[in-house]
């Protein structure tokens, strides 16, 4: 039979090994959770990456839109 250090070592060693596992489990959980906002702040630029194309578009548009108003407005003070 053991004696009580022994049992003590034991129960000590056990409780280390239950400890550091515990903190590998949060240290995955915590690199995981820090994998995915990795990957959301990857997708949030592409999409404003997106979003300032599709804005640049916009406002060529409208800037082709305000020279064909202009052109108009011209022709027709030159009718005038």
């Amino acid at each position: 039979m053991m004696d009580m250090s022994t049992i003590t070592s034991l129960v000590s060693i056990l409780g280390v090994c239950f400890a550091y596992l515990s903190f590998m489990k949060d240290k995955l959980k915590s690199a995981e959770e820090f994998g995915k906002l990795q990957q959301k702040v990857q997708q949030l630029e592409n999409q404003a990456n997106m979003n300032e194309n599709r804005f640049q578009k916009i406002e060529g548009k409208l800037d082709e839109i305000q020279q064909a108003l202009t052109r108009l407005e011209t022709l027709l003070l030159a009718r005038d």
